[in-house]
């Protein structure tokens, strides 16, 4: 019996494990942020998406705000569609947030990358 606890709590403990390597690894978008702030303005509302390394994330429309677990889903999300990246121009992200954010009136991106480099796209109506 000792034995049959014994396997069942090692199971238990690999499986634990595996399940927190799982969630470690499912925001591949930001591991290389050290910081990320997105603004979205769209018929007179303004969203914001904000992620801090370690893990301070924050969602706001309106004047509404989100900390937390359910703002890192948002800011996972946004993240995961505007697929950040130094080469990228702010066209590009325009096109890939329009259709989204169809009255967009402007945008701005802000990424620091794990060097600490800045970069900001922004565009306006």
């Amino acid at each position: 019996m000792k034995r049959v606890i014994g396997m069942f709590l090692l199971m238990l403990l690999c499986f634990t494990q595996m399940s927190e390597k799982a969630v470690a690894v499912s925001g591949n978008e930001l591991m290389d942020a050290f910081s990320v702030r997105i603004t979205v303005v769209e018929e007179d509302v303004e969203y914001q998406w904000e992620f801090d390394n370690p893990n301070h994330y924050e969602y706001e429309k309106g004047t509404k705000v989100m900390k937390g677990d359910h703002a890192k889903v948002q800011v996972l999300k946004m993240t995961a569609l505007l697929q950040l990246d130094q080469t990228k121009t702010a066209d590009q992200y325009k096109q890939v947030l329009k259709p989204y954010y169809p009255q967009m009136s402007s945008f701005e991106i802000r990424w620091m990358d794990s060097q600490s480099e800045r970069y900001i796209w922004s565009w306006e109506k």
